[in-house]
């Protein structure tokens, strides 16, 4: 208990200093950019598209030779070397393919590193509103401390009832029960930083990103997403790779050259070939015309679940900032606990009134800053792809 009551009084004066409590954006892409999971994504991909065009390269070219014995030593060789060549179709539509497939790529990466700080935003959210709520409870906790040793003092001296100091310690308890929450929040949102790779302190300066309005064209960045254009960049791979199927099935060519030695004498001359197409052609364009549609449904599975994740977020984000803006105008007078501590020593009020105003200031206070913190996190949410 020592140590979180050592943590809240750090966390009150942290919290206090909102003057450079800024840089939240900044610090969650930080985390996200170093991430390994990020990290081994990226170099996974980048492997994948080198293996893909690797193999787009031209088949090496083949050299052959002979040598035949013939009778009374008339013995003859010959050498050569060819090339094989796709159908001319063939090699626009795998270019074409793999720039698409580099395209989707990209935006995949885009789309992880976005997800990513949004998961490093939500945690340090937490923990902000930990830490806020801790600043809350530490200013109560300390007026409670004070009146416990103040009741514990009357009643050593016979000016206090039993009851009243009960009252009082009961309240310092329940008090402690609400550090080891806080407390409990906080290592939570540590942790979810630890998974990210994140090991250095967060500043106990940081706060709540600054106000702005929501963006006008906030439709129109969730339709045109990293995550939907990814999934239109693979439909258009898979189109490509549907139509280089297709002309894959057409013959493909070799050309070569050929040296021939026979009877004492030298010839020189090229070689050409057509390579019929495999038996399981049809198999090879039906799989690419299947895998098509398949891209092609799931890129518009991808933009109705975009659609109605914008709704979704759009319409809590707007549910909490009207409760938001309720708590603003109610709950106003921050010296409250102070004002409740001057009317007990001015004999205006009883230590059970005391308690149950303090409770309702708590109540209504940490009810504010968890309104406070969905708003963050819905705004988080909403902003992923600003």
């Amino acid at each position: 208990m020592k140590k979180a009551l050592l943590y809240i009084a750090l966390a009150a004066a942290g919290c206090s200093t909102s003057a450079a409590a800024t840089g939240i954006d900044e610090l969650a892409a930080s985390i996200a950019r170093r991430n390994p999971d990020y990290v081994q994504a990226l170099s996974r991909r980048e492997a994948s598209l080198l293996s893909m065009r690797a193999s787009d390269a031209l088949p090496a070219p083949e050299i052959e030779g002979e040598y035949l014995w013939g009778p009374a030593g008339d013995n003859r060789w010959g050498a050569g070397v060819s090339q094989s060549f796709d159908w001319p179709g063939v090699y626009g539509a795998r270019a074409r393919a793999r720039q698409a497939e580099s395209n989707a790529f990209e935006q995949l990466s885009a789309t992880e590193l976005r997800e990513l700080t949004l998961a490093a935003k939500q945690a340090l959210i937490d923990l902000v509103a930990a830490r806020r709520q801790a600043a809350v409870i530490a200013l109560i906790y300390n007026n409670v401390c004070a009146l416990n040793e103040f009741m514990q003092n009357a009643f050593d001296h016979g000016q206090a009832t039993v009851l009243d100091l009960r009252k009082v310690q009961l309240e310092k308890l329940e008090l402690e029960n609400r550090i080891e929450e806080v407390e409990q929040a906080r290592t939570q949102a540590i942790a979810a930083l630890r998974a990210m790779g994140h090991n250095d302190t967060v500043p106990g300066t940081l706060d709540y990103p600054a106000e702005r309005p929501l963006y006008s064209n906030a439709a129109e960045r969730w339709r045109r997403s990293p995550a939907v254009m990814a999934a239109e960049a693979a439909t258009r791979a898979a189109m490509a790779r549907e139509q280089e199927a297709r002309r894959s099935s057409l013959p493909g060519f070799s050309l070569g050259y050929r040296h021939q030695y026979e009877g004492g004498n030298h010839f020189n001359g090229i070689t050409a070939g057509i390579t019929l197409p495999a038996w399981g052609s049809r198999s090879g364009r039906r799989a690419a015309a299947a895998e098509a549609q398949a891209a092609a449904l799931a890129a518009q599975s991808v933009e109705a679940a975009s659609d109605a994740r914008y709704r979704a977020a759009l319409e809590q984000l707007q549910r909490l900032e009207q409760r938001r803006r309720a708590y603003s105008e109610v709950v106003e007078a921050s010296d409250y606990p102070t004002l409740l501590m001057k009317m007990l020593d001015g004999g205006q009020m009883t230590v059970l009134t005391y308690i149950q105003e303090l409770n309702f200031y708590i109540e209504t206070t940490l009810a504010r800053e968890e309104t406070e913190r969905r708003y963050q996190l819905a705004l988080a949410e909403f902003n992923i792809w600003d």
